[in-house]
Formats: C-alpha cells, structure tokens, sequence
C-alpha cells in the first residue's frame, strides 16, 4: 500500500477505530452508547456502526482508550480518562502526541532534519506521516519506545501524572520555584462505572494564584499530594501514549495492505 494522501485514506471505519484500540466492536458499541467513543469526523456521519468515519486523531484516542484498558483499567473509566486527555492535547497541540517527528531526527533519520518524503504526505496528519515514514529511509521502529515519548503515570488507581520518556526535564509549577518530575493532571475518584475523573485544577477557586494566595496554597499542596503518592505508591501503572498511539497506525496500515 502506498502512502495515503487522498482524503478517503485518512478516514477510518468504527471497525478500524476498535482495531486501533485493540476493543472488541461490541466494546466499542458500549462507548458509542455511553457517548465515551471518540467523535466521528463528518458532521451527519453519526449514522448506524460502520457508517461513521474518524480522523487520525480520533484514531489516536481509541488507541489511548485500549492503553488503558489493556493497564487493567475498567473500559469505563480508561474511557473517561482517554477522553480527558484527549480534550486537553487536543487544545494543546491540536492532537494526542504520537512523537513521529521525532524519526525525522538522529539517530532514525540519515540525514537528520530532512523530510524523507514527498509532498503526498499530509504533514498536518499523523496517520499519513507515519505510512510516509514507513515507506521512506527512515529506521522506524514498530512496538519500540523512543525518546520524547509521552507517559501517563497513574499511582494507586488515583493520581494521574504525565512525564516524558528519556527525557530528565523539570516540569515547570506555577506556584513553586523549582519544577518537577511529572505533571499532576487528574485523579481518579471511585471505581466501576461510577468512576469520575477530577481534573487537578477543578480542585482549586481560581488560577490566578496572585490575586488568590488561597488557591496557590491549596494548589501547592495538591502538587506536593500527587508527588509524594507517586513516590511512595504500592502500585504504579505506566502507560506510553504516544506508542500507543504508532501500535494502532501500525495494526491499521498492516490490516489495510492485507485487505488491498
């Protein structure tokens, strides 16, 4: 199979959403009934199961769903959580981070810098930049993680953390002087279908932490909580989203090109 470039290519099918996140379709259905599936890209496309189509990142967040499940997390609650990330990145960097432009840089690429392929590929989708990479000089590593890799870090079936992957960078605090390890985001509150997932700054009045010194004491406190259970959790589960995310493009091309 070649490299995808019509838009027709960088559509997928509710079936292919479940092979990204390794669900079953019966699973999938559950999430689309409990409105916790990723939305479907065309507007009027939410029609009966194989008639919705995703975009890539739609496909990146059904990848992070199955992440979590595949942790031990019931489908629920990595559904919840999936989708909270997936709002936030989304507001962030446009899309959950897959870290492919890292294999346009050594030691991946021959001549670091320098976009292996042509103007086919659609360099604002990660699907197409993956099968372009796939198809280039490029040593891509299917199921291997890479540097930059982004790490969801849960302690204790609660405290939700992310960091990133071979990488020693202080996350920046806005109410302390030194930065820290991992970023504290949410917490997971309950267990079951009545799980609810408490973003970190929801836990505070207000982020304007100079106008509210309150806040800032509260919200110091609440990184200093997150950080001292992450060091002392009895159990700590690691999820890499972002190879998460090349696992589900890789499982979609090979099914494709069986298919073609």
């Amino acid at each position: 199979m070649g490299r995808p470039g019509k838009r027709s290519e960088l559509l997928f099918t509710t079936r292919e959403l479940a092979l990204a996140a390794s669900l079953t379709p019966r699973n999938m259905a559950l999430l689309h009934d409990k409105r916790l599936a990723p939305e479907s890209t065309l507007s009027g496309s939410d029609g009966q199961g194989g008639h919705r189509l995703y975009d890539s990142p739609a496909l990146a967040h059904a990848a992070l769903i199955g992440a979590l499940h595949l942790a031990g997390f019931e489908l629920l609650v990595s559904a919840r959580l999936a989708g909270d990330y997936a709002e936030e990145e989304g507001h962030i960097r446009g899309k959950l981070h897959s870290n492919l432009a890292s294999y346009i840089q050594a030691p991946f690429n021959p001549r670091p810098g320098y976009r292996p392929f042509g103007p086919e590929v659609d360099l604002s989708d990660d699907y197409s930049v993956h099968c372009g990479l796939m198809d280039s000089i490029i040593d891509y590593r299917p199921g291997v993680a890479i540097r930059g890799d982004m790490i969801i870090d849960i302690a204790d079936h609660e405290f939700v953390l992310t960091e990133t992957h071979d990488i020693s960078i202080r996350v920046f605090s806005p109410v302390g002087t030194e930065g820290m390890v991992a970023s504290p985001d949410y917490r997971i509150v309950g267990r079951g279908s009545a799980a609810t997932i408490v973003p970190v700054i929801d836990e505070v009045d207000t982020l304007d932490f100079e106008m509210d010194p309150a806040s800032a004491a509260r919200y110091k406190a609440l990184q200093e909580d997150y950080l001292r259970a992450r060091e002392n959790a009895v159990a700590r589960v690691r999820v890499n989203v972002s190879l998460a995310i090349r696992n589900a493009f890789d499982r979609i091309r090979l099914d494709r090109t069986r298919a073609a």
